[in-house]
């Protein structure tokens, strides 16, 4: 990732990217609906990775992607989300904590 600046317009209209350009797509959308959202690059477990986090009145910070069920907000990584079967998805993510932060944008 290290050099590497998304390029919305190309990804979209490629219908793929990596994971920087999955989390700068997600948070343009969130950021263009005034939803505060931070893109963070850091580490998923030991694996260089980009995901967001972003800002629910009345909960905070929610990290990594957000997902709502319609009764509770829980913890989402786009990238994986595209790819990764539910189960192990969320087995991954579990509390947040295979989930380091380097840099915030």
């Amino acid at each position: 990732l290290s050099g590497y600046l998304p390029q919305i317009d190309d990804s979209l209209s490629a219908g793929k990217g990596i994971c920087l350009d999955y989390a700068a797509i997600m948070t343009c959308m969130l950021r263009s609906q005034r939803i505060p959202t931070r893109l963070e690059v850091g580490y998923a477990s030991n694996v260089y990775h980009a995901w967001i986090s972003t800002y629910i009145e009345d909960i905070g910070w929610i990290n990594g992607v957000i997902h709502f069920d319609g009764t509770s907000w829980s913890l989402v990584d786009p990238t994986f989300g595209a790819t990764v079967a539910s189960d192990t998805l969320r087995e991954f993510i579990g509390d947040g904590t295979n989930y380091t932060v380097k840099y915030i944008y």
